[in-house]
């Protein structure tokens, strides 16, 4: 099962596997100083989660406020608990995707950036994210210290 996104355009998708929660787009919290494709920060239930707004990271503009926006909550790294929100346009259905229609990208590992395989699929080609591939190695190097301290007075954790 794939969670399909859109970002300039052209279909994106996600295993639900990776896919922790999937939030509605929220107002963050602006992180001074931070690269351009950090959108801010949310309180997840007391929680801080730092969210990268994909269309910048990829295309260079911002995700447009949109009825089908979201936030996708995933663990970049499956062994941690640390979350990491992904900001993207389109977030409409989920796809069960049959094995035997991906391919790889043709490209060598190293010069691939974060697409793992792409699906052939008969409404069009999705290019699957891998997210151990898909953050630049300045956010994986912030997110491996500590996880940050819980926000709030330690009640219900509303998210901002």
């Amino acid at each position: 099962m794939l969670l399909l996104f859109k970002i300039n355009g052209e279909r994106y998708g996600l295993d639900v596997a990776d896919v922790v929660e999937l939030m509605p787009y929220v107002v963050l919290q602006k992180l001074p100083k931070s690269p351009a494709y950090i959108a801010g920060l949310m309180n997840l239930r007391g929680r801080i989660v730092p969210v990268v707004d994909l269309s910048i990271l990829l295309c260079d503009r911002p995700v447009k406020r949109l009825m089908s926006s979201r936030i996708i909550l995933i663990r970049p790294v499956k062994s941690e608990t640390r979350l990491v929100g992904l900001l993207a346009e389109n977030v409409t259905e989920t796809i069960k995707v049959p094995e035997d229609i991906f391919t790889d990208t043709g490209i060598q590992p190293e010069t691939s950036t974060f697409v793992d395989k792409v699906a052939m699929h008969p409404t069009g080609v999705i290019q699957v994210v891998a997210p151990s591939k898909l953050l630049p190695n300045e956010v994986k190097t912030m997110l491996r210290g500590e996880e940050g301290a819980a926000v709030g007075d330690g009640g219900g954790g509303d998210v901002i």
